[in-house]
């Protein structure tokens, strides 16, 4: 029974590794330095993210087949830390690009400024 369970186990780990070669396949089969400057700052953040935090995964993965506790290990460090600039990569996205921001201007203050800087006399 257990090694029907381990098979198990393994073929669901080959599918997972094809999956995430399939998915970076296109990333991989050119230099970086041909992809990055066709993105957009956001989409380079999010990529070098990705690619950073696969393959931590993957060495983490390799470490627990190998039977090393990864969890001891200082990958586990670093998946953390890429995990956070995600975080933040995610937040930057919803706050949303600079260029995508409503320009919003607060008549009053406008209005104080030019008075000010005039010399006129106050509402």
């Amino acid at each position: 029974m257990a090694s029907g369970k381990l098979t198990k186990q393994v073929d669901q780990l080959a599918a997972a590794v094809e999956q995430v070669h399939a998915a970076l396949g296109p990333v991989l089969s050119q230099p970086l330095g041909d992809i990055l400057p066709k993105l957009t700052l956001i989409q380079r953040c999010e990529l070098e993210a990705l690619v950073a935090y696969s393959i931590h995964t993957l060495f983490w993965i390799y470490l627990k087949v190998n039977g090393v506790p990864p969890k001891a290990h200082p990958v586990m460090t670093e998946l953390q830390r890429v995990q956070r600039y995600m975080e933040k990569i995610n937040r930057a996205k919803g706050a949303g690009a600079p260029e995508q921001r409503a320009v919003k201007v607060d008549a009053d203050a406008a209005d104080r400024f030019i008075r000010s800087a005039l010399g006129a006399p106050k509402k």
